[in-house]
């Protein structure tokens, strides 16, 4: 078994007009780039779902950033001329590379975190502590 400091970094290559396609996730920073700069992308990050068909519906500079910001090598002008299905293709790739558990547990995590750090919200897996009232002795 590999210790951590040896681990690569996950990447896939997807075919697209007889090249490869370089996956190599949506670092932190960039999403929270693309989520502050797209609402309907922060509205599906909200909710937790990652949906290809809801991420195809958005508009063509929501999927062109997303892609430009998941490949090594497509810009946003390329990521923009891509048929429909090698887009499909790209999205699907760039979720799996950059949460391989799947979003679901990635905004769960993320939640408790926020919870346990800043204060906020209840972590989704910690059960909420109910105080007693205190005794009327």
């Amino acid at each position: 078994m590999p210790d951590l400091l040896s681990i690569a970094p996950l990447t896939e290559t997807v075919p697209v007009r007889g090249a490869g396609a370089i996956i190599c996730g949506v670092p932190v920073k960039a999403i929270a780039g693309l989520l502050a700069k797209f609402p309907d992308l922060r509205k599906m990050w909200a909710t937790g779902k990652w949906d290809v068909d809801q991420l195809l519906g958005m508009s063509d500079e929501v999927i062109a950033a997303l892609i430009a910001a998941g490949c090594s090598n497509i810009d946003e002008a390329n990521a923009d001329n891509l048929a429909l299905d090698e887009k499909a293709e790209l999205l699907a790739a760039i979720v799996r590379v950059t949460m391989p558990r799947g979003p679901g547990p990635f905004m769960a995590t993320l939640t408790a975190l926020l919870g346990t750090v800043g204060g906020g919200a209840a972590s989704p897996t910690a059960p909420v502590s109910k105080s007693r009232k205190p005794s009327q002795s």
